[in-house]
């Protein structure tokens, strides 16, 4: 099939025949003795104003049509211009054919030279790829080429009618007005072609009409100083001129293009720079044979090649200036870019390239030097509770500042880098301590972060691997791996703690998996126990209420619930896990009931924050609680204050539904979270525990007794229940009994039993406590408490 030529980038053929079909017939008129003729005058005179003004007329549409701005007012200048002429035109044409004069000069040569001063601007406001000489040396570029050329002319035409005799100054000044406006405006559209992007036929048909223009201006000044102006071919000229403009009003619109240089873009800047030569080396030919001539320069012939000079000069500096200006704005972007090619753009410390590349070198030097090698390998821990409950615009402020303080604790040596997330590591080249700049970077994470008002505690898990000199060389990929391995070892084992590699030590991804698919096979055959610790009543000494902890031994060992729990999360069976404890939990509850007579028991299941939003876990509990046939207030919830809400508005609606369903809701480790005041009215509670750190040292610290005592008051104020755990010491139990407080929980009553165990507190037959002396207490009712585990 053959391909269709593309003509969306010719000029319309209807112009195209109407042009020509113009100039033909203008030439059969003007070079024939048909010129001389009256009607050979009036076509001449009517002809150049008919076409002048259709030029106005297209630029006019041309520039109402363009959509970029500079090149609109180019062509709004283009009008101006034409119009100008245009009217230049009709004066001529009211002189001689109205009155039979030819006047010169006369007011008509004002609209005639109107035409190149606009023409001018028009040029100097055409748009050039952005990196192109600017308009102002574009200008210099022009009057170097002018100048030259100037030197030219000034033998073949300004010589001939600077000489000649004439009527005044201003007809003098006229005659050399019309060659040397020509000739600016004809240089400054060549140096505009040559730098133009893209589609240039437009520019080159105003570069065709100005030429034409030119040279017939050139000519009449030539003919009127020395042989007389007659007309005929020289008006020619001036027609076409205006034919050409008019063409160019009506090539396809094509913006130009305004992004970086192209290589093409380069090659016509420099084909522009080489055009301003051209002239200067034609002005030294013609001055150097006019010399072997005989022919000695003038003064003012050497006061133009000065002025070139000069101008050549000015250009040269100034480009020199201009590129050394790129040249720098060069090296500081290539800088720029080699850092963010090598740094973290949110840290700006190094990333994973830099620190992979500096690694590989410092095993490299081991390997041939046995140069000593470590790596620090941490995350921050439960950072993701802080982009979950202060936003990742907070989450990225800190780690920002997290930078800046591993920043303080390094040492110059040392390469810090972030390597992806809440994820760092520390290089060291020589044989500095790791484990002593370990403990840097925990100390200097200490200070709490304030972020939008909120005070933020950051705590580190670091894993450290040492590559001693004697040890066996090793790869960059498994020194990251030991590093991250004893991380994760740091967080198995409670987190903020240092960790040094040895070896035997498995990923911990590995191990919880294994774990995990014991856990799973545990839940399934019922094999998990359930303790029970029971909540005193310190005004009856009796317990009412429990609080359930799970327990479970795996291959003949116990299995902590710090390890159990974190990796159920982790690995996905924290829902099966919930489910069995709290079935087991109100099954327990329900036998209990039956022997002990009365529903006033109650037991609590610790859950994690983020099951309570969970699907089908509002399900799982009420159905729980109707299928034992609990009364309200017997099963508790209980929530770990220093977790978070993924998502706050879902977890209130979940607790709002149990509670309808009778299910009570307590707060756990109240005060260790963060804006544990804030909990207190962002979600319906009926009970909190405070935590066992206010209560350390409360037989030893005053200041800790103030503190409670308010706490305490707080909690009377607003209604709701206390439960003091961590009692351990008669000292701590007799200070409480001085806040007057009668609901507490901790070793010295009792440690977690089995449920027969626990059977005999429950029904009253033994007391852990003897009762308070009346009148100490404040009236409270019965409280509970949430399981651990």
């Amino acid at each position: 099939m053959r391909r269709r030529p593309d003509r969306s980038h010719a000029l319309p053929a209807p112009a195209v025949a109407l042009a020509a079909f113009t100039m033909i017939v203008s030439a059969v008129v003007l070079l024939s003795p048909i010129a001389s003729t009256r009607f050979g005058w009036y076509f001449d005179d009517l002809g150049a104003l008919a076409v002048s003004a259709g030029a106005a007329v297209g630029a006019i549409w041309r520039s109402r049509r363009s959509s970029n701005r500079a090149l609109r007012r180019s062509w709004i200048l283009i009008a101006i211009g034409c119009s100008s002429w245009a009217i230049g035109e009709a004066l001529w044409c009211w002189f001689e054919l109205g009155q039979g004069k030819d006047p010169f000069p006369s007011v008509a040569d004002i609209g005639y030279l109107g035409f190149p001063l606009a023409a001018g601007a028009a040029l100097l406001c055409y748009p050039a790829s952005q990196g192109f000489p600017r308009s102002g040396q574009r200008m210099l570029d022009s009057l170097v080429a002018v100048g030259s050329l100037g030197l030219i002319s000034w033998e073949t035409v300004l010589r001939a009618v600077s000489g000649s005799p004439a009527d005044s100054a201003f007809a003098f000044t006229i005659s050399l007005t019309y060659p040397l406006t020509d000739l600016v405006v004809l240089m400054l559209v060549v140096l505009t072609l040559a730098r133009a992007p893209g589609s240039k036929l437009a520019l080159a048909l105003i570069a065709a009409g100005c030429a034409s223009l030119a040279v017939s201006d050139s000519l009449f000044a030539y003919l009127t100083a020395t042989t007389g102006y007659t007309g005929g071919a020289v008006d020619l000229g001036w027609i076409a001129a205006f034919v050409l403009l008019g063409l160019a009003s009506v090539a396809p619109d094509r913006s130009p293009s305004t992004g970086p240089l192209t290589e093409a873009d380069k090659i016509r800047e420099s084909q522009a720079s080489l055009l301003n030569y051209l002239p200067v080396i034609a002005a030294v030919g013609v001055t150097l044979a006019l010399a072997a001539a005989g022919h000695a320069p003038t003064v003012l012939q050497l006061g133009v090649a000065a002025s070139i000079i000069s101008v050549m000069l000015l250009r040269q500096y100034l480009a020199s200036r201009r590129n050394a200006e790129l040249a720098t704005a060069l090296a500081r972007r290539e800088a720029q870019l080699r850092h963010q090619a090598f740094h973290d753009g949110l840290t700006g410390l190094a990333n994973r390239g830099l620190f992979q590349d500096r690694l590989a070198h410092a095993l490299e030097l081991h390997r041939r030097d046995l140069r000593p090698v470590s790596v620090l390998f941490f995350d921050l821990d439960d950072f993701k509770l802080v982009n979950d409950s202060l936003g990742h615009r907070a989450g990225d402020e800190l780690l920002g500042r997290v930078a800046e303080r591993i920043t303080g604790a390094v040492r110059t040596g040392d390469t810090a880098a972030r390597l992806g997330g809440d994820e760092f590591a520390v290089l060291i080249e020589d044989s500095g301590d790791p484990v002593a700049l370990a403990s840097r970077i925990v100390d200097a994470l200490r200070a709490p972060f304030v972020l939008d008002g909120t005070s933020v505690e950051v705590r580190a898990s670091i894993g450290v691997f040492e590559l001693a000199a004697d040890d066996v060389p090793t790869t960059a990929d498994q020194l990251l791996i030991n590093a991250d391995t004893a991380m994760y070892a740091a967080k198995r084992s409670g987190k903020d703690r240092i960790v040094i590699y040895r070896n035997g030590m498995s990923l911990a991804e590995l191990e919880d998996g294994e774990l995990a698919r014991a856990l799973r096979a545990a839940i399934e055959a019922r094999e998990l126990n359930l303790a029970y610790q029971p909540i005193v009543d310190l005004a009856t000494g009796k317990a009412n209420a429990v609080e359930a902890l799970t327990r479970w031994v795996h291959l003949g060992e116990n299995v902590p619930p710090a390890v159990f729990i974190p990796m159920a999360e982790r690995c996905g069976v924290m829902d099966e896990l919930t489910a069995y404890v709290l079935g087991q939990a109100c099954e327990q509850l329900s036998e209990w009931g039956g022997e002990v007579g009365h529903q006033h028991l109650s037991i609590a299941v610790n859950v994690p924050p983020a099951q309570i939003t969970s699907p089908g876990f509002v399900t799982l509990v009420t159905d729980l609680v109707r299928r034992h046939e609990l009364a309200a207030g017997q099963l508790v919830i209980e929530i770990t204050e220093s977790g978070a809400f993924e998502e706050p508005e879902a977890a209130r609606t979940a607790i709002a539904e149990m509670r309808r369903h009778g299910v009570a809701i307590s707060l756990d480790d109240f005060g260790v979270g963060q804006s544990s005041l804030a909990q207190l009215h962002s979600v319906e509670l009926d009970s909190i525990k405070i935590d066992k750190s206010f209560i350390d040292t409360l037989d030893s610290n005053p200041r800790q007794a103030q503190f409670l005592r308010a706490l305490l008051r707080l909690s009377y104020d607003i209604d709701v229940k206390v439960i003091v755990e961590g009692i351990e010491r008669p000292e701590q139990l007799t200070q409480l009994l001085e806040l007057g407080h009668p609901l507490a929980q901790g070793f010295l009553f009792a440690r977690p039993m089995t449920p027969a165990e626990c059977l005999p507190l429950l029904t009253g037959d033994a007391k852990l406590f003897g009762a308070a002396p009346a009148g100490a207490l404040p009236r409270q009712g019965t409280g509970v408490s949430a399981a651990r585990g």
